[in-house]
């Protein structure tokens, strides 16, 4: 039997820094193709919304979920880090 230590498991910040991340590097996820300049909203490490602008992407997440600590709203293009909640 293994033990799963709690540094072990990835927080939702780090599965979706992760899916960003790989979202702004290939243009895809999944067999999905994702354009330059689409917002994404992501919600334990899934999509949960594309949208044109970052406001609509963030209700679209709020809609969902509440709790401005959880998602993560990102712009597709070359990575910067920014976290709106």
């Amino acid at each position: 039997m293994r033990i799963i230590r709690p540094e072990d498991i990835m927080s939702e910040i780090e599965v979706n820094q992760e899916v960003a991340d790989q979202i702004c590097d290939a243009g895809r996820l999944n067999g999905k193709q994702f354009q330059r300049g689409q917002c994404v909203a992501l919600l334990d490490g899934k999509v949960v919304a594309i949208a044109s602008r970052l406001e609509s992407a963030l209700q679209a997440l709020r809609a969902l979920d509440a709790d401005p600590r959880r998602g993560m709203v990102f712009e597709v293009g070359p990575r910067e880090t920014d976290v709106i909640r």
